[in-house]
């Protein structure tokens, strides 16, 4: 067997407003969800390079890159594998302090920034007037007793690989998440566009951001200084990890 142990919090305490920052999280979730937070969650923010299967170190967030233990079962039912606890359409608005307003507002900087012909509309959000809401929140694991029944008998070479790498000392396996499908974020903005952009975003512009259905969709309100701005991306907010030893 492999022995595997849950890591606690203990290792990002440290961090400016981490516990304030949790409790708000945990708030969210609970209220969404109808559930207990799970045990031993660590609070992650907005991250979004950490998924299920991922593992890390404390230097590396995802030392397996593209080794994952999902793409490489050969198992056709994935839900041997996954257990998903609770999933739930919140469309939270997140009473949020200054560290988790200024964490929104850098993926939405970050995501205007890269959306081409848009881009321009990030220098034109008005940060007094702004508010962030959540969508769907998601609770999932690996069972943690198949993953180890699959790497004891496999032989295939990719998931030798990341044994290798999940049992070497100092590595953690993300082995259950809470996470986000995106936000939304409606803000005024610091001046009136042209008529012509004005015109444009009277219908809801469609922006593809990456290769696995990241976007970003624009509105403009009826106030015609107002934009509503979807991000759909995954982000993790809270894991759990396993050490193996």
């Amino acid at each position: 067997m492999l022995n595997a142990q849950a890591l606690n919090d203990s290792i990002s305490v440290h961090y400016a407003n981490y516990k304030e920052d949790y409790n708000r999280w945990k708030t969210v979730y609970e209220q969404c969800v109808q559930h207990a937070l799970f045990p031993n969650a660590l609070y992650l923010g907005l991250q979004d390079k950490l998924w299920i299967g991922s593992i890390s170190n404390q230097i590396e967030q995802n030392v397996n890159k593209q080794i994952t233990v999902l793409d490489t079962s050969a198992n056709g039912n994935i839900l041997d594998l996954l257990a998903i606890y609770n999933s739930a359409n919140c469309f939270v608005k997140i009473d949020m302090n200054k560290s988790m307003q200024n964490d929104f507002y850098r993926e939405l900087i970050k995501n205007l920034n890269n959306s081409g012909h848009y881009q321009y509309l990030a220098g034109l959000v008005d940060t007094d007037q702004i508010s962030f809401n959540i969508t769907t929140l998601l609770d999932y694991s690996i069972r943690p007793d198949t993953l180890i029944n699959m790497l004891q008998r496999t032989k295939d070479s990719s998931l030798l690989k990341f044994k290798e790498v999940l049992i070497t000392p100092g590595n953690v396996l993300l082995v259950r998440t809470a996470m986000i499908f995106g936000f939304s974020a409606q803000f005024h903005l610091k001046k009136r566009l042209p008529q012509e952009e004005e015109d444009k975003l009277k219908n809801e512009v469609f922006v593809k951001l990456g290769d696995h259905g990241e976007n970003l969709r624009i509105k403009g309100m009826s106030d015609q200084n107002v934009l509503r701005v979807s991000i759909n991306r995954n982000y993790t907010v809270f894991g759990q990890f396993f050490t193996f030893k």
